[in-house]
């Protein structure tokens, strides 16, 4: 590994020194000026256009370290690059928009782009041509797009190959001739194939990719076990290639944070389409037999994670005892955790009784796959509606209003602020109608009706948007489409054509929510130590006069405490929605596999929504965060890290497809080997008892202030900000300081 030494420093200097305004410059000048051609092509054949002219013509760097191949160039533009590159991104003919469509949030066909390669998909495109009829005219134009963007691929790596030779390369050059001209017969040509077509896509296709890898321990093992037969490649060979492919993601990288971050002090996904974006590599997890996956090759992947990379984002799908059927593999993980890696646990029985539960059946519940930020999808057989091309786009050639007309809008939820100002609006209507004889069943009852309400108009909508994707299912390409095996055989977009198309419906704020309603039952109908109206009155007030009522309802129980009565209304509370959710995608299933995916998620619109709505009746002060996906209120979970633990196991395990836990923990708490040893067994009781998700910032609360004042000196730190990692010092204010809240 003492070679990946200068791999690895040049990755960590490129995520901490980069200059935060840089522009992937040759991208931007080579569209910039092809992008109002081509416009009599239709608009696969117009994007395979554009594909052919960038890739022909953008540069193939090297670096003599170089085991895998694939890097572009980065700049600062000048002032007549910015005025150039903000016209660009301003006009009605920026490619993105109109031409080079993103296929982000997704996973592809790995498996069998490693089992066959560009030539064999290349093969299995020219039969779905064959076979076409004559009046299939929109298929033909779709699926001989798609050969011609395997060809560019073919031809851009033969260039690599061509540059590298020249340097003396001659392994590097030989990978990338395998990747174009056959199926992959090694490891490492199956490896640089993988990571070119990634590439491609994350650094010159698609805005905030967030591309799901695969499972690729899974995948890569047959290839790895024969060159290891075959003795052409030894364990330290393979994870020098796998901590090279590692460097490789962190190379096309900005600075910054996209979700709570702006122009003003991050990169953006204009200028970098990967900047912040994770991509998702899976390990482990259970074949549809419920038997581990996990291998040799799981064990090298997790052996060569680097903790201070943000990206790949390794996802480790948990089974059923799997720290006592592979101690090592295991510990390992979780040493890597301690150490702030960019990576998070899922249990893998949760995942697929939910998926079960929702309807689908036990092989395609075990192919499902998370990608960023934190979500899950159905694997490539499931396409995620927000996530993709909407029906404006099937519908690209009609004049731009009526294109806005039946534009998507993706909705999270009724109100304005989430689902914790929903329950706040319940509440008002309980005590309107019933004043103060109002039980805890009647504001269930209400919120669950206001979400039934919400439910089956969003249902009614991502129906409607995904049925006129269908009327034109081949009308449009993305890149993403090149490499579903589902796409090039019926020569439709996979966006309009998936076997599943799923939506997500989250339980946002859900310690907040959880909070609330053990206030009001504690508080009010079990204790009447205040009333109804009196709560109510208090938190319009911002608890202002009404201290005492603050006081109250701050020293309540709390989601967090692992106290009786807060994990009944977590159970409760996750229960109730997620029945709801299943019961109302029922029918949508039934008739066209459409459903919302049942999930605990929040991201960063905790800070956002928050910042903007009043009090809580939870003690909860006006323009204070919400809490985080499945994480309690900052200053609630008090009786320690097990507690807490605890209570998120009080969430049942088939009512969440997924749920971003952050364990933040003091790293001198799991100090030395026993420490470490204690952490494992730690977390693998808490899968093993029904933990849904676990990713872990092992850092100081007193370091991450030190770092607020003196950045530079400590750009080392890494957090995990909600399904993703951050460079703690790149992030904004404001986030900083809700990060230091979870270790307080």
């Amino acid at each position: 590994m003492l070679s990946m030494k200068r791999n690895i420093e040049e990755a960590d200097l490129e995520l901490t020194s980069r200059p935060l305004f840089s522009v992937s410059s040759e991208r931007v000048e080579i569209l910039n000026e092809i992008k109002s051609k081509y416009k009599e092509l239709p608009q696969p054949k117009r994007f395979a256009k554009f594909m052919s002219v960038l890739l022909s013509r953008v540069s193939v760097p090297l670096e003599e370290y170089d085991l895998i191949a694939g890097r572009c160039v980065f700049c600062e533009l000048d002032e007549d690059g910015e005025r150039m590159f903000k016209e660009y991104i301003s006009s009605p003919d920026y490619p993105p928009r109109c031409a080079m469509l993103g296929s982000g949030h997704c996973t592809y066909s790995w498996e069998e782009v490693v089992s066959e390669g560009l030539v064999g998909l290349k093969a299995r495109t020219l039969q779905s041509i064959s076979a076409l009829g004559e009046e299939e005219s929109d298929k033909k134009i779709f699926l001989e797009s798609v050969v011609q963007i395997y060809d560019v691929i073919s031809d851009y790596m033969l260039r690599y190959a061509e540059a590298a030779e020249a340097r003396g390369m001659s392994e590097v050059a030989k990978n990338l001739r395998d990747g174009a001209t056959k199926r992959p017969d090694s490891f490492a040509s199956a490896l640089q194939l993988l990571w070119i077509i990634a590439f491609i896509d994350c650094a010159y296709i698609t805005a905030n990719p967030t591309l799901t890898l695969g499972r690729l321990d899974r995948i890569l093992y047959p290839l790895y076990k024969k060159d290891m037969e075959r003795g052409v490649l030894t364990r330290e060979g393979a994870k020098e290639l796998i901590t090279d492919y590692y460097c490789k993601h962190n190379l096309i990288m900005g600075r910054g944070e996209h979700q709570v971050g702006d122009e003003t002090n991050s990169t953006t996904f204009e200028r970098i389409l990967n900047f912040d974006a994770p991509q998702y590599l899976l390990l482990c997890g259970s074949d549809k037999n419920g038997e581990c996956v996990a291998n040799e090759l799981s064990e090298l992947f997790a052996e060569c994670i680097v903790p201070s990379f943000k990206n790949p984002v390794v996802v480790v799908r948990y089974v059923k005892d799997m720290d006592k059927t592979h101690p090592k593999l295991w510990r390992t993980l979780c040493d890597k955790a301690l150490d702030s890696s960019a990576l998070m646990f899922y249990n893998d029985a949760n995942v697929i009784s939910t998926l079960e539960r929702i309807g689908l059946g036990r092989e395609d519940a075990c192919e499902y796959a998370h990608y960023g930020c934190n979500w899950c999808s159905t694997g490539d057989n499931g396409a995620w509606v927000a996530g993709g091309p909407g029906a404006s786009n099937f519908f690209y050639d009609l004049p731009a209003s009526e294109r806005r007309a039946i534009r998507y809008e993706y909705q999270r939820t009724n109100a304005e602020h989430g689902l914790a100002e929903d329950l706040m609006i319940s509440l008002r209507e309980l005590y309107a109608r019933d004043g103060e004889s109002a039980t805890i069943d009647s504001l269930y009852e209400i919120f669950l009706a206001r979400l039934s309400d919400f439910i089956d108009k969003k249902l009614a909508r991502v129906s409607r948007e995904v049925n006129l994707r269908r009327q034109r299912p081949s009308a449009i390409l993305t890149f993403g489409d090149c490499f579903y095996t589902d796409s090039i055989e019926s020569g439709k977009c996979f966006a309009a054509n998936a076997k599943y198309h799923f939506e997500i419906q989250s339980i946002q704020m859900f310690g907040t929510i959880v909070d609330c309603l053990v206030a009001i039952d504690q508080l009010v109908i079990r204790q009447k130590s205040v009333t109804l109206g009196e709560l109510i009155r208090a938190a319009d007030a911002d608890f202002e006069g009404y201290e005492e009522i603050l006081a109250l309802c701050r020293g309540a129980e709390k989601y967090g405490m692992d106290t009786e009565l807060s994990n009944y209304h977590a159970k409760r509370l996750a229960e109730s929605v997620a029945g709801l959710v299943i019961e109302k995608d029922r029918p949508y299933f039934e008739r066209e596999k459409l459903f919302l995916m049942p999930s605990i998620q929040s991201d960063t619109w905790h800070l956002k929504y928050g910042e903007q709505y009043g009090a809580t009746v939870d003690g909860r002060r006006a323009n204070k965060a919400f809490s985080q996906n499945t994480d309690p209120s900052h200053g609630a979970a008090v009786n320690g890290l097990t507690a807490m633990l605890n209570s998120v196991r009080s969430i049942p395990s088939d009512c969440a497809v997924s749920g971003a836990l952050n364990v933040s923990v003091d790293k001198k708490q799991f100090k030395g080997d026993g420490g470490h040893a204690l952490f494992a067994s730690l977390m693998a009781t808490y899968f093993e008892l029904g933990g849904l998700h676990a990713q872990v910032s092992a850092v100081d609360a007193e370091d991450l202030r030190a770092a607020q004042l003196d950045p530079d000196a400590h750009r080392d730190i890494r957090v995990r900000i909600t399904g993703y990692s951050g460079i703690f010092v790149d992030v904004c204010k404001r986030l900083q300081d809700d990060i230091i809240e979870r270790f307080d």
